[in-house]
């Protein structure tokens, strides 16, 4: 799996979380959901705002690396997943 570096770190999409687990879509979303208190912005997971983003967001819809239907996207580093396995 190739990972998506962004702001110099190594991260993950949703689409590319639920692919490594063999689970279905939107698990990770909610498993994500429900760690997003303990969870720092821009340690843990990045937002990105479609509205800011958008040629990114295409790119990587195109490449397949995100779901899609995705809108706004969200990238988890490693720190963050292993919270969210956790969680």
């Amino acid at each position: 799996m190739t990972p998506i570096f962004h702001e110099g770190a190594e991260t993950l999409s949703l689409r590319q979380l639920d692919e490594l687990n063999a689970v279905p879509k939107g698990t990770s979303f909610k498993a994500f959901k429900h760690c997003a208190e303990q969870l720092q912005e821009g340690r843990d997971y990045y937002y990105l705002p479609a509205d800011e983003n958008k040629a990114l967001i295409d790119l990587l819809k195109s490449s397949g690396q995100i779901y899609g239907s995705t809108v706004h996207l969200v990238l988890l580093t490693r720190s963050g997943y292993q919270q969210i396995r956790a969680g």
